[in-house]
């Protein structure tokens, strides 16, 4: 109807938007736990069942009715869908169908009818929805957790959990020393301890945390999550603390002594100011090892730098003598004090381990024993897949084409889902004269503007994310790359 305007009937009689999240919430039919309301807190427990839709009349909006095992149908409002372990777990699978063989025993199919008449509704009149009595359950059969051959608990450590395998200082022997996440903790009964939750500060799983030397101690995952976000920066990188210099190593690169001084058009002589070719072999107090290059270190740790060059003797170099190590060490408490950069791990995030390959993620994954980078790379070429096209070896590419290449960046996100990005090695080709290859980007302070306004008139803020749209526009640069 054009009278609308685009809206509603229900918009435009009454002005307001209807709210449809009690039929968003779940799909019909679909497998649920509800909490029995006889039992209080804290032993109230959950009860399996399925969703038939929004309970229109019994508690509040979002209350949903329920159907039983007994076959019995009672409003809830405190209802949750199965989680990911609970989907998979060969236990909720079989309760799941025996709670299917008991309603089928009850009202029949498609095919059979129930063995018994179902209630008249004069007898059903009587009761009460919402606080009903706890009826008699389906007495469910004694199901084991599935073990292999040597007794041993399946699935105990399944690859969903992203937790596992990520490292983190904590406390040992009176010293801060890493750690390694293995795996969950199983406790005396075969089985795991807590619960777990792709939010990891509502994780209470228990996990098994290795120290280097052989010591296995117990953490619940939110404590893990919250000792990793306090050791990181806010990108995720690993903050590290130097312990020591170990070694250095130059490369074709460097400046030798006797190419140490350049002369000016003037022909006056100034000392090259370069770090090129140096690399400072950077032992961290949680043992690891890291190459660094002096450019970087001078700038992190510019008063140990300049000892180790005094104690290397390597101070009179020309990387080392235009940025005055005799000066640095004279004032070394006043650089300290205001030194505000510091060196960053960037070989891990949020603790976990970044490929710097695709032969190492491989590695990576057989290490910890899951496909998460694999997959991660899978996906990614998936979808970029579709602005690829892929010519026989023998074909010339066509005219006004430019031979690239490109390569793969991996990062894990805040939740610890492994990420991966195929980009273009633009640092290898000529920028274009004409076109900007600067994307635009909205400022800080705009987007402060706006939280504020929706912020004081009660507006909610939605986040969208485009993926791989940009695919499907035209480009004026044609590239290409021969594999291998």
């Amino acid at each position: 109807m054009f009278q609308v305007e685009g809206q509603n009937p229900q918009f435009t009689v009454t002005g307001d938007h209807g709210d449809i999240s009690n039929l968003c919430q779940f799909d019909w039919y679909e497998w649920v736990y509800f909490r029995e309301g006889s039992n209080q807190f804290p032993l109230m427990r959950e009860i399996l069942g399925r969703v038939l839709g929004p309970a229109k009349g019994s508690g509040n909006e979002m209350a949903q009715w329920i159907l039983k095992s007994n076959g019995q149908v009672v409003p809830r409002r405190t209802v949750r869908p199965l989680t990911t372990a609970e989907q998979h777990s060969e236990v909720e699978i079989r309760k799941r169908q025996e709670f299917d063989a008991a309603i089928t025993s009850r009202y029949g199919d498609s095919i059979n009818l129930p063995p018994v008449p179902l209630p008249t509704k004069s007898e059903t009149d009587d009761m009460d929805p919402v606080d009903d009595e706890p009826e008699k359950e389906l007495e469910m059969p004694l199901m084991f957790d599935p073990v292999d051959a040597q007794g041993v608990a399946i699935d105990q450590q399944p690859l969903y959990d992203l937790l596992i395998n990520t490292e983190v200082m904590l406390a040992h022997q009176d010293t801060i020393q890493p750690a390694k996440v293995i795996g969950r903790s199983i406790g005396p009964d075969g089985k795991t301890q807590g619960s777990y939750s792709h939010y990891h500060t509502l994780n209470t799983m228990s996990y098994d945390v290795e120290f280097p030397d052989g010591t296995i101690k117990e953490y619940a995952g939110n404590q893990i999550a919250e000792n990793i976000l306090r050791q990181v920066d806010q990108e995720g990188y690993t903050i590290t603390h130097l312990d020591t210099i170990v070694d250095y190593k130059t490369d074709e690169t460097t400046v030798t002594e006797k190419d140490a001084y350049v002369t000016t058009r003037g022909g006056a002589k100034r000392l090259r100011k370069t770090t090129c070719g140096w690399h400072l072999l950077v032992r961290w107090t949680d043992g690891s090892q890291q190459w660094i290059s002096l450019a970087d270190m001078k700038e992190s740790h510019p008063v140990e730098t300049a000892e180790f060059a005094v104690a290397q003797n390597v101070h009179k170099e020309p990387a080392f003598a235009w940025w005055w190590v005799p000066y640095t060490l004279r004032k070394r408490n006043v650089l300290v004090s205001a030194i505000k950069i510091r060196t960053r791990k960037t070989t891990h995030k949020y603790g976990i381990e970044i490929p710097q390959s695709i032969e190492h993620a491989y590695e990576l994954d057989r290490k910890n024993g899951n496909d998460l980078w694999t997959k991660s790379i899978c996906k990614e070429m998936t979808n970029v897949g579709i602005a690829f096209e892929i010519l026989p070896s023998d074909t010339e590419p066509p005219p006004g084409w430019r031979k690239t290449s490109g390569h793969l960046v991996f990062d894990v996100k805040m939740d610890l889902t492994r990420k991966c990005r195929w980009v273009l090695d633009g640092h290898l080709t000529e920028l274009p004269g004409n076109i900007s290859t600067y994307a635009g980007v909205v400022s800080r302070e705009s987007v402060r503007i706006a939280l504020t306004y929706a912020a004081l008139n009660g507006l909610d803020v939605t986040a969208a994310d485009i993926r791989n749209a940009y695919l499907q526009a035209p480009s004026s640069c044609k590239d290409y790359i021969v594999y291998n």
